[in-house]
């Protein structure tokens, strides 16, 4: 017999909430590649592009601060405003068309038809595996042996 307990709900996403998630992995992607990617904005009159760090690592000497200016802030900010639209679209999304709930109930011993546990269900395991080897057996030859029984042979 089953209880309240055996029975469980689990949340799966509906359609709309799986396409606004598919929507907001590129904005997430960008916001991820601004915080990591090196800043290579910035060339000097040479044409050799001037080492700005990242959004996350700003240089640490004061010149190449000097010379890079606001740009570190700026890629951080829009970093995280594409993390945030990516958020903002799923968000929006799981709002908008939500989730269903998916009830499950534990199967019952009696149901499964399962003997037992431990070295007798191993020895059912087996005789199983057992009886099928022979019914593969039997249709191995494509049929020719049935055949042959069937036409009295």
């Amino acid at each position: 017999m089953l209880d309240d307990s055996d029975v469980r709900s689990r949340p799966l996403p509906n359609l709309g909430t799986k396409v606004a998630i598919l929507a907001a992995i590129p904005f997430l992607a960008y916001g991820i590649y601004l915080l990591l990617t090196p800043i290579t904005d910035i060339q000097t009159s040479s044409g050799a592009i001037f080492e700005c760090g990242s959004a996350l690592q700003p240089p640490s000497d004061d010149f190449q601060a000097g010379v890079c200016g606001p740009i570190n802030t700026q890629y951080l900010y829009r970093s995280i405003a594409a993390i945030a639209a990516a958020v903002g679209i799923a968000g929006v999304g799981a709002m908008l068309f939500g989730f269903s709930h998916q009830v499950e109930r534990a199967v019952s011993r009696s149901e499964t038809g399962a003997a037992g546990t431990g070295d007798e269900a191993q020895r059912l395991s087996r005789e199983d595996d057992q009886r099928f080897s022979r019914e593969d057996d039997y249709y191995a030859d494509g049929g020719a042996r049935r055949r042959l029984l069937d036409d009295g042979r």
